[in-house]
């Protein structure tokens, strides 16, 4: 598995882009544990040697857990204010 997320529209972005890179991967359902909630949708890789690979395009495409936040600077200013 290299990514998992409630968000529907992450896990099927993520799935995309490694498959538009030509990594096999499937989306797969995974455990619901709350009945208010849907389960969270799973990306796995058909080949583990794709893996590296596969969390390197999430990096450069700032996507799945490699997905950073913009405003990362400003969280830093805020912090050196603080101290």
């Amino acid at each position: 598995m290299v990514f998992f997320s409630s968000d529907r529209l992450e896990v099927e972005r993520v799935s995309f882009t490694l498959a538009a890179a030509g990594i096999p991967c499937l989306v797969r359902e995974g455990i619901q544990v709350d009945v208010s909630h849907l389960p969270e949708a799973e990306v796995w890789i058909k080949r583990d040697k794709d893996l590296s690979r596969a969390f390197l395009i999430c990096m450069k495409e700032n996507i799945g857990f490699a997905k950073r936040e913009n405003n990362v600077s400003e969280y830093f200013d805020e912090m050196a204010v603080a101290a």
